[in-house]
């Protein structure tokens, strides 16, 4: 996607839950890519800088691991 950064939150072998910070609009989103599907749905630039802050460096969990 050209003029947006997408950062993979957590990942699996089905799918991926990213958000999305897209430079031309201005505009953010948080999404889940799967195998067969895309959704997604717009968040406010605080709720992105909180979740890139909180989430992007962080370990995810599994199971089962």
């Amino acid at each position: 996607m050209d003029g947006a950064t997408i950062t993979a939150l957590l990942e699996t072998s089905e799918g991926a839950l990213t958000i999305v910070k897209d430079d031309m609009t201005n505009s953010y989103s948080i999404g889940l890519r799967t195998l067969s599907k895309l959704e997604w749905k717009d968040i406010s630039e605080e709720l992105y800088l909180l979740l890139m802050k909180e989430l992007k460096e962080q370990k995810g969990m599994s199971f089962p691991s």
